[in-house]
């Protein structure tokens, strides 16, 4: 079966923008979760009674702040010739990170890092909007 799209062969879509507005989300959103004390719909698992006495209280992934800083997350940024972004932890505390993420013998999964449903709503309704001023421009 063939179909004919007449000029969407045309169209030269530009997503970058969007994709790196994306990126900015779902650092914020990071770190809105974890001020919070959870992400993706759950809590936070509580620290250990060590960790505690240890840091003075209890908010799991806040100590020093660079977790959760979306200005320290590390940004690749998508351009109109490479339309595809990337968000990596803070590298100074990236070993922590992935304890928590995924959890140790220790320590309990806590998963912090990742799109959120309401993130990933945001991203793709932005995208679509892109894509229909386009279409509707030829």
């Amino acid at each position: 079966m063939e179909r004919n799209f007449g000029n969407l062969g045309k169209l030269k879509l530009d997503l970058s923008a969007e994709i790196n507005e994306g990126i900015d989300t779902i650092a914020k959103d990071i770190q809105n979760g974890i001020e919070g004390g959870g992400q993706f719909g759950r809590r936070f698992k509580r620290n250990a009674k060590s960790t505690i006495r240890k840091k003075g209280f209890d908010h799991p992934l806040k100590e020093t702040g660079l977790m959760m800083n979306a200005k320290k997350m590390i940004k690749r940024k998508a351009t109109k010739t490479k339309q595809l972004g990337g968000l990596i932890p803070n590298e100074e505390r990236i070993d922590i990170g992935y304890y928590n993420q995924y959890g140790t013998g220790d320590i309990p999964s806590r998963p912090w890092f990742g799109i959120s449903d309401e993130s990933e709503r945001k991203i793709i309704k932005a995208m679509e909007e892109r894509i229909k001023r386009n279409v509707d421009r030829l």
